[in-house]
């Protein structure tokens, strides 16, 4: 059985707020969208922005979250970083092979480039961010760990994810969740050998007055839909794959890819991970307590 722990530092949201930014394919997804994407890159200039795209493409999958997790010093931005450019070669080698990680082969190279582009987004972004992003996510993680009781780390997982389903396998052993906000409402995963590092969608900021709570609109958008609700209804009662989805619904692969995001979104699905292999099946719980929700915030 794996073991779930909680962490939280700076340096994991500086990460996800720029891969947020980045990940051009998620932007309709998130609930930030491509106005704050737009408002970010004004702020930078052009080179600096082709860099950040080339780093991307030169990195390939290898993430630093393994580094972040490991590092034995201050995890603020600028002490993650100074901490990460003085590690030798070999270090870098050791670390990243712990966890089974593909490794480029120009790795200290890409290393001294990463830490250039990430003290370049401190300064030009997440060093300006509301500071109560950052107090709110070590509160979620301080509250979500308190919530670990021995015994309970998948169900534990499945809470914060909102429906997602992970699998004890032979070589699993550990599994980082790391509270995020940039990225809302994504939940993001990257799967080693015997570890799982998770960031979950937290929304940590208040709603302006008068306007309904993210997870509300969320729900409500989710059910407002025809094709969701015929998604929800085909995933009653059992599990079905992508491929089985795109089948029985008859739109295309990218359409269901969508109503899929904004269902997860909802926490309408429990997304069942083992291995390689995903299926989705009906959430019904996500709709517990949804009249009193929508009674609350209409009488408030």
């Amino acid at each position: 059985m794996f073991k779930v722990e909680i962490d939280f530092a700076p340096m994991y949201e500086c990460i996800n707020s720029l891969n947020a930014f980045l990940g051009k394919q998620n932007h309709n997804a998130m609930d930030a969208g491509k106005l704050w994407v737009r408002e970010v890159q004004d702020g930078f200039a052009p080179r600096t922005l082709q860099r950040m795209k080339e780093l991307v493409t030169a990195s390939g999958d290898f993430s630093l979250l393994p580094f972040i997790w490991t590092c034995p010093g201050e995890r603020t931005v600028n002490g993650f970083l100074d901490w990460f450019a003085a590690l030798g070669a070999g270090e870098l080698y050791e670390t990243a092979g712990r966890f089974g990680q593909t490794v480029p082969s120009t790795l200290p190279e890409l290393r001294d480039v990463a830490v250039d582009i990430l003290r370049e987004w401190n300064q030009g972004y997440f060093s300006s961010i509301d500071p109560a992003i950052l107090t709110g996510l070590q509160q979620e993680a301080e509250a979500r760990r308190g919530s670990l009781s021995g015994g309970n780390d998948a169900e534990v997982f499945e809470q914060a994810t909102a429906g997602m389903r992970l699998y004890p396998s032979e070589q699993l052993k550990q599994v980082i969740l790391i509270p995020q906000y940039h990225a809302r409402p994504l939940v993001t995963s990257v799967f080693y050998d015997e570890f799982v590092f998770t960031a979950y969608s937290c929304d940590v900021l208040p709603p302006e007055a008068g306007r309904p709570a993210p997870a509300l609109l969320r729900l409500t958008r989710a059910l407002s839909d025809e094709t969701r609700l015929y998604i929800l209804r085909l995933l009653s009662g059992k599990q079905l794959n992508f491929t089985e989805i795109v089948k029985a619904v008859g739109l295309s692969k990218s359409t269901i890819h969508y109503h899929l995001i904004a269902l997860r979104a909802a926490g309408l699905i429990i997304v069942h991970s083992s291995g390689k292999s995903i299926s989705y099946s009906l959430r019904l719980e996500a709709l517990d307590g949804l009249p009193q929700q929508m009674a609350a915030y209409l009488q408030s």
